[in-house]
């Protein structure tokens, strides 16, 4: 419930409203405002959309995004990565995604994020208004900010993969996983692999990364194998900890056999 609304006229008195007033918002989208969580719960909401930047940037090898940008956008861009292409299609529908941003969606910081999982493994850097930019892993030590824009690297040869596992088609994303990883001579260089769904956040997975990291692709019921031991989901009304287990292991097995159809 908004008991109070303000429409700041820059980022900086934006900032200072999100440090003053109790239990502040940011407002972009409002998708996730409209959650069931906020319909008893008293808010300030702080509209910012009109400050952000909502273009896509190409600059040399990388790639900058403003965060003010709707998912729908983002799905319909050349310039980004078809992982991430897809991983903005698996934002509910058309409507949602015509009002869900991307700035939106990291502040919210939801297990079943969209985006999440492929800014963590492109290893992105998020702009901050008013601070310093911050690596996509380190923002939620971070106090409470302004993302302006997402910006990663994107060098020759590079793969992406993004997949999710959900009940319906417009349902939220039960798993969600994005893959990296630098293909040369048959080895997996700089992998890094990402899932949503298993914990309270998104999150990367090192020791998975590390077990994987140089060698050829193991055969696959091998990988799903090995892949089990690392995750260690939570039991809720999504799904046991055993299924979450069992499907990400699938998942993660299919998206890294995709990877050499992916590359840049």
């Amino acid at each position: 419930m908004v008991q109070a609304y303000y429409r700041p006229e820059t980022l900086e008195e934006a900032l200072g409203l999100l440090g003053r007033e109790k239990d502040a918002r940011l407002l972009a989208g409002g998708s996730y405002l409209l959650s069931p969580q906020f319909k008893d719960r008293a808010i300030s909401a702080i509209a910012i959309s009109s400050l952000l930047p909502q273009g896509i940037e190409r600059r040399k090898d990388s790639l900058i995004i403003g965060a003010g940008i709707c998912f729908q956008s983002l799905a319909d861009s050349s310039l980004v990565p078809e992982a991430l292409r897809q991983a903005a299609l698996g934002m509910a529908n058309r409507n949602v995604r015509n009002r869900a941003t991307v700035g939106g969606n990291i502040g919210a910081d939801r297990s079943c994020s969209s985006l999440l999982p492929f800014f963590l493994v492109a290893e992105a850097i998020y702009h901050r208004a008013g601070s310093d930019p911050i690596p996509a892993q380190r923002w939620r030590e971070e106090p409470p900010g302004i993302i302006t824009a997402v910006e990663f690297p994107l060098p020759a040869g590079r793969s992406f993969a993004y997949g999710r596992y959900s009940r319906s088609a417009c349902d939220l994303a039960l798993i969600g996983c994005a893959v990296r990883a630098d293909l040369g001579a048959g080895r997996l260089d700089n992998l890094r692999v990402a899932l949503g769904g298993l914990s309270a956040h998104a999150q990367r997975y090192p020791g998975l990364e590390a077990s994987l990291e140089g060698k050829p692709l193991p055969p696959r019921a091998e990988l799903e194998e090995m892949a089990q031991a690392f995750f260690s989901p939570i039991d809720d009304l999504r799904g046991s900890a055993a299924f979450k287990r069992r499907r990400a292991a699938v998942l993660l097995a299919d998206l890294l056999g995709s990877l050499k159809e992916r590359r840049l």
